[in-house]
């Protein structure tokens, strides 16, 4: 038994010594003849050097994998940040409120599985009616306390919306939600919220695509800014 342990113990010693010298069979030939490299059975190998060609072949396959997934994965970045370019245009380019949500809101549904897209803006006086779910509420509404921690920390929130505050948020539709994610909105005169909902789950996590949704968010309140004066 303290024999099997001591191997046990010195076998990572043994691996890396062997992994920074692979050339010492090479040097030492009189080595390979005190080694017992049994055939390795149930794998229809015949060889030690068969097995080393095997185990050689699944990893360029699993590294060509990852490569694989890599490309595909980058590719994906450079469309979804070529079509956010464009929807930037197309916000600036809106002429009314109602449009600049519309607009909005359909490229979320094609870019971001978004089934629904609530903004909400807190301000004194009411500046414009409510717009399908753009809703303008008083500067003190309860909504606004519910995420203070939310503006305190002032970063994307994703998947982490207790199901009382989706309650609130989706009222009869909030049974459809599967995934959110909720943007602050930091302005000193109008602070709010952009939540997008999604029917699907683990629809959104943090990285790329969610920082150029907080891109899409500040040119959408610099149009709305301009189309409220």
């Amino acid at each position: 038994m303290a024999v099997n342990r001591e191997l046990t113990d010195n076998l990572p010693l043994v691996t890396d010594y062997l992994e920074r010298n692979p050339n010492i069979f090479l040097d030492n030939p009189t080595l390979l003849s005190k080694l017992n490299l049994p055939h390795i059975s149930g794998r229809n190998i015949s060889s030690f050097i068969e097995y080393q060609v095997s185990h050689l072949r699944k990893n360029e396959q699993l590294l060509k994998t990852q490569l694989d997934e890599l490309t595909k994965n980058q590719k994906q970045k450079e469309e979804l940040a070529d079509n956010v370019h464009e929807q930037v245009l197309a916000l600036m380019n809106v002429n009314t409120i109602d449009a600049l949500y519309d607009n909005l809101f359909q490229f979320l549904k094609r870019e971001y599985q978004c089934s629904h897209l609530l903004i909400f803006l807190f301000s004194e006086k009411r500046p414009y009616p409510d717009y399908r779910d753009l809703r303008f509420k008083p500067i003190h509404s309860k909504l606004r306390y519910l995420f203070s921690g939310l503006y305190n920390v002032n970063k994307p929130l994703c998947d982490s919306l207790p199901a009382e505050y989706i309650d609130a948020l989706f009222e009869k539709e909030s049974t459809k939600i599967k995934s959110t994610v909720t943007l602050p909105i930091l302005n000193d005169d109008m602070p709010g919220l952009l939540i997008l909902g999604s029917q699907k789950y683990n629809s959104y996590e943090q990285g790329f695509s969610i920082n150029l949704l907080q891109l899409l968010k500040h040119i959408f309140l610099q149009r709305l800014n301009t189309l409220l004066k």
